[in-house]
């Protein structure tokens, strides 16, 4: 099961998180991108946009960081976080 931890983050605090799943048969950019838009419609906050940078950040520490330049809306944080804590794969 696919799973992604989100934290909005202000001054350095947590002040909301959630955990989302995903347990669909597609690929794993897709589980990923349905995650964020599912994550930013329940944190209500427009969804950031996906640079190059991102997907780097992702694809090496499993781990992303998006900033008050990512969003086109104003935010009322600092720093949105989301981890991958599962990636659905086995690994036995």
């Amino acid at each position: 099961m696919y799973k992604l931890w989100a934290k909005k983050i202000k001054y350095n605090k947590i002040i909301s998180s959630i955990v989302v799943k995903n347990k669909e048969n597609i690929s794993l950019e897709q589980k990923r991108d349905k995650c964020l838009k599912e994550i930013c419609q329940k944190l209500d906050i427009s969804v950031p946009i996906w640079l190059k940078k991102h997907e780097l950040e992702f694809s090496q520490f499993k781990y992303v960081i998006f900033t008050t330049q990512d969003f086109i809306d104003e935010i009322d944080f600092d720093k949105l976080e989301i981890e991958l804590i599962d990636d659905g794969t086995n690994k036995i």
